[in-house]
């Protein structure tokens, strides 16, 4: 949780931030700006749902309002779901955006990167009136020191910028040393570099530029693997996305299928030895078909087995009349008829098939009250358990049954 002082310090620099986009509007791209605080993208992170925050924006939400992301509410844990955006921090540094306190007479353009740290000294510097120059200010170093303290600080952390101000400045003592300045020369003899046109093959030693290539190939490095980050996520979530639709379209051909069977279901029953068993054991265990329709707006009607309660030797196929949206529609009590075939695997001449008509007085074919009308018509002793055997094919059962209103 976060203290009292963090969250006031924070709250301060977002009405800093706030002022210093208010100046550079004009140069806020959308994809540099954090959801959260709606400025420029400060020590920005990736989280694995795809968008860009600030590191501290994000962090103090996950601590204060859960833990979901603020635009698409995706789970997100800080130590495994927030990621370093190296190649957006690069882009920002390279934009230039103008110092808040122009009007008081700064005309410094420099990164947003770099406004917080700018605006505290300017800020001083307006109160107090005075600093101390960096000893690298002499070859392009910018910066405003307000104290010995801050000196120090800014040489500890500056160490990269002042090593490439010191490498523009390599040509010009070169240059002073071919034109015959013997005495600028002497002093920096030691920048004196080879010749370049014999570096390779004269020199065993590395080109002088060698770290500022290693510096640049490191860059492209962590760019690539950004990028692949990015498309590594981006493709995670097209195949959650294509996996859903491919569960949405498979619901949707079984339901299809169901509603334009015109009455007729057939009924594959799998690892029926297990199903019977079970049946056995439980006398009051039931297994049902799915729903299908005499018609895409007619009855609905599910088909189901269950030892017979009369004499377990038995095996009972009935039907229910189930609700549906079309009932109020439809004529009741139902009148129609309906055929049972149990289908023998090698040879239809021994099927076993019933065929009989509803009876308009009975409670199964009347309007359904609830899901599943609790009264089921059919056969109680449709066929003899033990003769089930050779109606099986790979452990699995076919059973088919027309329903035809009339």
């Amino acid at each position: 949780m976060a203290s009292f002082n963090d969250l006031n310090k924070h709250c301060k620099d977002a009405e800093r931030n706030v002022a210093n986009t208010e100046n550079n509007k004009a140069d806020l791209e959308s994809r540099f700006e954090c959801p959260i605080c709606l400025t420029w993208l400060r020590d920005p992170v990736l989280t694995s749902c795809g968008h860009k925050f600030c590191a501290q924006c994000i962090n103090m939400w996950l601590r204060k309002k859960g833990t979901c992301c603020p635009v698409d509410s995706q789970p997100l844990q800080p130590e495994s779901d927030l990621f370093p955006d190296l190649f957006t921090r690069r882009e920002i540094s390279q934009q230039r955006a103008h110092c808040p306190y122009q009007k008081f007479g700064c005309a410094i353009e420099l990164s947003p990167i770099d406004i917080d740290s700018h605006m505290n000294k300017c800020d001083f510097r307006r109160q107090v009136g005075e600093h101390v120059s960096c000893p690298f200010k002499s070859i392009g170093c910018s910066d405003i020191i307000i104290s010995e303290e801050e000196l120090k600080t800014h040489l500890e952390h500056s160490t990269s910028s002042h090593l490439t101000l010191v490498a523009k400045v390599i040509p010009k003592l070169t240059s002073l040393e071919q034109t015959g300045s013997s005495t600028r020369a002497m002093e920096y003899k030691w920048w004196d570099p080879p010749p370049k046109k014999n570096l390779l093959s004269t020199q065993d030693e590395p080109c002088p530029d060698w770290q500022e290539l290693v510096k640049t190939l490191y860059e492209r490095i962590v760019v690539l693997e950004q990028q692949n980050r990015e498309l590594t996520i981006s493709l995670s979530n097209q195949q959650n996305h294509l996996s859903s639709i491919r569960t949405s379209v498979r619901y949707n051909d079984e339901e299809m299928i169901l509603r334009y069977c015109n009455g007729l279901y057939i009924w594959k029953l799998d690892s029926f030895r297990e199903k019977l068993e079970i049946m056995i054991t439980d006398s009051l265990k039931m297994f049902y078909s799915p729903g299908f329709y005499t018609s895409p707006n007619g009855y609905k009607i599910c088909a189901r087995i269950n030892v017979s309660s009369k004499d377990p030797r038995y095996l009972s196929l009935l039907i229910h009349m189930m609700h549906s949206e079309n009932d109020d529609a439809l004529d009741w009590p139902f009148n129609g008829s309906i055929s049972f075939v149990l289908v023998h695997p090698v040879d239809s001449e021994r099927n076993i098939r019933d065929t009989t008509f509803s009876k308009p007085e009975l409670e199964a074919f009347k309007k359904p009250t609830c899901e599943l009308n609790k009264r089921s018509f059919g056969y109680t002793e449709f066929v003899l358990i033990k003769d089930l055997v050779e109606f099986l094919r790979e452990d699995s059962m076919i059973m088919r049954v027309e329903v035809k209103p009339i």
